[in-house]
């Protein structure tokens, strides 16, 4: 990859890439200088002009593979790998990266320019390398998407998972009376307004899911439930009953999607807690057979007769 960057005080930011790979990682440090940040319009390909007062680095796999690179900007870019030094992303960093979906960066990362996600409608995960404590930016860039993120929390070996919604907002007109009114559709609002202090709070968090069981669909409801019972953190006995409860009460349909989906480690959870019920089991046998999942029917089989084992009946000579 080709960089193009400035020099300030010992510090580097980054003002355009340049490559084939559409999942850029960008370093931790030119010439020995740290990278704190990006400039404006870094990654979007609606920059009005190039800037040429740059400096130009070439990573190893550039100079020994080099040639026929590309501009990464706007559509040609679908992940981006902040190194934890980054302290701050410029305005309109991502402005019309509309193949953008995946975004990782650190905690250190704290200062997000103006409608830096304008445009983004696939991002669809966060991924945030804790390392000085519990603060992010994440809170700040939820604000700019309504569409549902994954955000993982990565803390050392320890994963955090939690899924924000979705949400939009409409006007609708009271035509009699000449007014002009919002409605919110969607849980996302609400869970976007977890954070203290730029501080998740978990339990306000699962405070939530009644409102996500009023407007989300099976499968997002689902991996609410099964994030936060296979990665618990502050989690409390009773949030936890309520997510063991919804997948009980709605088994058919959460195996249907797991299913479909191909989730073998959420299935896997619910033998761990022992939430198998004998009739959404068998339901479920008979779909993976139906849908051609022979690895998950496999699996489910196994469950069948390690839970429900059949009693052979006995008769006395």
């Amino acid at each position: 990859m080709k960089i193009h960057y400035r020099e300030n005080q010992g510090k580097i930011e980054i003002v355009r890439c340049f490559g084939n790979d559409p999942e850029v990682a960008l370093p931790e440090s030119i010439g020995g200088k740290p990278v704190v940040r990006t400039a404006p319009y870094a990654f979007s390909a609606r920059k009005n002009m190039e800037e040429e007062d740059v400096l130009v680095f070439e990573t190893e796999d550039q100079r020994m593979f080099g040639g026929g690179e590309r501009l990464l900007a706007g559509e040609a870019v679908e992940s981006v790998i902040f190194p934890d030094t980054m302290e701050e992303i410029g305005n309109y960093i991502f402005y019309g990266c509309r193949n953008l979906r995946r975004l990782s960066f650190s905690d250190r990362l704290r200062g997000v320019g103006s409608g830096a996600f304008t445009g983004c409608r696939e991002l669809g995960s966060l991924r945030v390398n804790l390392t000085e404590g519990k603060k992010t930016c994440v809170k700040e860039i939820l604000g700019d998407l309504w569409q549902r993120i994954d955000v993982t929390f990565l803390q050392g070996e320890r994963e955090i998972r939690l899924v924000f919604p979705e949400h939009y907002e409409e006007a609708v007109e009271n035509t009699p009376a000449r007014i002009l009114f919002t409605q919110h559709h969607g849980s996302g609002n609400n869970y976007r307004q977890c954070f203290y202090a730029r501080e998740m709070d978990y339990r306000k968090y699962d405070e939530l899911f009644y409102v996500a069981k009023a407007y989300d669909r099976v499968n997002v409801l689902s991996d609410i439930a099964f994030s936060r019972l296979m990665y618990p953190e502050d989690l409390t006995e009773k949030a936890e009953r309520e997510y063991e409860a919804y997948i009980r009460e709605n088994e058919n349909q959460v195996l249907e999607y797991l299913t479909d989906a191909e989730k073998m480690e959420e299935m896997r959870e619910i033998s761990r807690r022992r939430l198998w019920e004998r009739d959404a089991l068998e339901t479920a046998a008979d779909y993976a057979a139906r849908t051609g999942k022979r690895e998950i029917l496999s699996f489910l089989m196994e469950e069948q007769h390690r839970f429900f084992p059949v009693r052979r009946k006995k008769f006395d000579l």
